[in-house]
């Protein structure tokens, strides 16, 4: 299999690195602007520590960026004042494509996009990869190398196309850290009411937990609990006339989601009562 050179030596890069050579992948090491970040990873995965880009991209095969996106482009130009022919670039942005790499192909060279839909928390956290989809676009030769990776480190593999990046990406987000926000204000109402932090979160993450699970088992619509799926205008009625400011504006928005949803459910209950609140 080809050597891997990563630039980019944070959690991403750092973990991903490891998880390359944990499934077999072979890594020729590290380049990052920030030498404490670059030591770290090249000690960890005993891989080569590269002071400058175009030495890294002279010992790869693969060159994966893992820097921040608004960097990628900047970091592309850098690489592409080399000899690049035959060589494969790699980024794991989930909002951008294959084509930040322009003029990949004039020069010879491969270009994929590869997003792992996983959230990883440290620079040691490899095993945030584990079975984890990648969905991913590029070329024809950059996705087939992206195939025979992810078959190597056992990752299931979607291919989207370029003009959907950033809808795909919107939905990921939406279901990772939108809900942390939405975790976030439940958290704060719950401190409204006299709870201290500690016990906030104790009493609604067993709730949290509980319903996620529930969406694992029966899907979105069918998990819906709560006095949306009842019909209950009453109690919705009593949580709009508590709720202030962005807290009432981001329930009743999602709250008219949920009326789409039951009504899925239960298609010959009269939400009309309901809608006339929200609206």
């Amino acid at each position: 299999m080809n050597k891997i050179g990563i630039i980019g030596a944070g959690k991403v890069g750092v973990s991903l690195g490891r998880y390359f050579q944990i499934n077999g992948l072979s890594l020729s090491g590290f380049h990052d602007r920030d030498l404490e970040s670059v030591t770290y990873a090249s000690r960890l995965t005993h891989t080569e520590c590269f002071a400058e880009i175009h030495r890294l991209v002279d010992f790869s095969d693969v060159v994966f960026f893992t820097v921040p996106d608004g960097m990628i482009a900047h970091v592309w130009e850098q690489c592409r004042l080399f000899d690049i022919k035959g060589k494969y670039f790699f980024h794991c942005s989930g909002v951008l494509s294959s084509t930040v790499f322009e003029g990949c192909h004039e020069l010879g060279a491969y270009a994929c996009s590869a997003h792992p839909v996983c959230a990883v928390r440290s620079r040691d956290d490899s095993k945030a990869f584990e079975g984890k989809f990648v969905v991913a676009e590029g070329d024809e030769l950059g996705l087939s190398l992206c195939r025979a990776m992810t078959i190597k480190t056992h990752n299931p593999l979607r291919i989207i196309q370029a003009v959907d990046k950033a809808k795909y990406h919107a939905a990921a987000t939406i279901s990772s850290n939108l809900f942390c926000a939405l975790a976030q204000m439940s958290e704060q109402l719950m401190s409204d009411c006299g709870f201290d932090e500690e016990a906030a979160h104790r009493i609604l993450v067993p709730l949290m937990l509980g319903n996620i699970q529930n969406i694992v088992e029966k899907g979105c619509i069918s998990a819906l609990t709560g006095p949306m799926e009842r019909g209950d205008a009453s109690t919705i009625a009593r949580h709009l006339e508590v709720l202030e400011g962005d807290n009432r504006e981001v329930y009743r928005l999602l709250s008219l989601r949920l009326v789409d949803m039951a009504l899925h459910r239960h298609p010959d209950r009269d939400y009309d009562n309901i809608l006339k609140l929200l609206k």
